[in-house]
């Protein structure tokens, strides 16, 4: 079966085939009219003017890439220049932070025993609270106690007079007798 412009592939197949001469022909050439050659140049033109086309299209995408490559360079070796100075920052900030947070727990240690202090003072505060609750209820009591004293120290002249005038009475009822 030969295709389009091909020879049979019968006679490369038979390699122990001593030939004479030269191969067969093709099997039909063809002529190509002027009109479909200048049609076919002006397509094959027209692709070759879009290949030149995204060519140049590609070399400017390149051209740009390669720009945008060499500014992020740029910035990574400046990005990598500030790095070491922002680790060195967040270092320093961390050794102030530690050592202001040791010498609060050294405040915190030394108030310890003044925190044992106020707690004992609360305390103390607290029975005298209730002592003084109950000092109060006390006062009240004696205050109350002393209302009825004194009312009573009041009547006292009246239950003299009044045991004189009994005595009087008495003498005279002894007397008269």
């Amino acid at each position: 079966m030969a295709g389009r412009q091909r020879i049979g592939r019968e006679y490369y197949e038979e390699p122990r085939v001593f030939r004479d001469g030269p191969p067969p022909r093709l099997a039909r050439e063809r002529s190509v009219s002027p009109r479909r050659f200048e049609g076919e140049l002006s397509s094959r033109r027209g692709e070759l003017r879009r290949i030149r086309d995204d060519n140049q299209h590609l070399v400017d995408e390149i051209v740009g890439l390669r720009q945008a490559m060499s500014r992020l360079k740029e910035d990574l070796h400046s990005s990598s220049q500030v790095i070491p100075k922002l680790r060195a920052e967040k270092e320093l900030e961390s050794r102030e932070l530690t050592q202001r947070n040791l010498k609060l727990e050294a405040e915190l240690r030394s108030l310890e025993p003044l925190r044992q202090d106020a707690l004992q003072l609360r305390s103390e505060a607290g029975s005298l609270e209730s002592l003084r609750q109950e000092l109060n209820a006390k006062v009240q009591g004696l205050t109350k106690e002393l209302e009825q004293q004194s009312s009573e120290n009041q009547r006292i002249p009246a239950m003299i007079a009044e045991r004189d005038d009994l005595r009087q009475e008495l003498i005279r009822a002894r007397g008269g007798s």
